[in-house]
């Protein structure tokens, strides 16, 4: 596992020696917050305010899973260590299809879609059996999966979904129950478009 602590100035960046990922410190309350910036080359960054021992974790198209943890916050800046959680590649893409069926989703649709995701995001939250890095993680998954609707037809983005959140169950080592848990709910909120619910519990490895 790699894993190495950074010391990042205040209004500057830093990045680990290992990957690319990049983090940086806008600002900061000396010895008790700091905004923190997480990006990595081509992908959006993640916005968050941290305390010692607050982490974030940040999927990477080259890295894997990446976990940023605050780990002091001092006068001049603060130290973050990070560690390569999981080697494996997150997916950045999707299989495109060839099918002249694969129709684009309308616009009520990716609203409906929109209104699935944030069901699966609060019925998540409430079963309390997630992290509260991983439930960051897995929202930012699931806002992409809603964005890949308004590019990608019904059945590539089908491809999307699946493969997407079996990768990210893999790369985050969700336990076999948590695994399935989650894709019962992803199932049970999007069960309105998906042409066979227990497709995507076969795609998870769960079924």
């Amino acid at each position: 596992m790699l894993q190495e602590t950074i010391k990042v100035p205040k209004s500057n960046g830093g990045s680990a020696s290992f990957s690319k990922l990049f983090v940086g410190l806008p600002a900061m309350s000396p010895f008790d917050w700091c905004d923190v910036v997480v990006g990595f080359p081509g992908q959006p960054p993640v916005k968050q305010r941290m305390s010692v021992g607050d982490a974030v974790l940040y999927e990477t198209t080259q890295d894997g899973i990446l976990e940023v943890r605050a780990s002091a916050i001092h006068g001049s800046g603060a130290d973050f260590t990070v560690t390569q959680v999981s080697p494996r590649p997150g997916f950045g893409a999707a299989l495109v299809s060839e099918d002249p069926n694969n129709s684009p989703f309308t616009d009520e649709e990716r609203a409906r879609i929109r209104s699935s995701v944030e069901e699966v995001k609060s019925k998540l939250e409430s079963a309390g059996k997630h992290s509260d890095e991983q439930l960051s993680l897995i929202s930012r998954k699931l806002d992409e999966i809603h964005m890949a609707s308004g590019r990608l037809g019904r059945k590539d983005w089908l491809n999307y979904v699946a493969g997407s959140l079996t990768g990210l169950c893999v790369s985050a080592a969700f336990s076999p129950e948590v695994t399935k848990s989650f894709f019962q709910t992803v199932s049970s909120a999007f069960s309105w478009v998906f042409t066979s619910a227990p497709a995507l519990l076969q795609f998870g490895g769960v079924a």
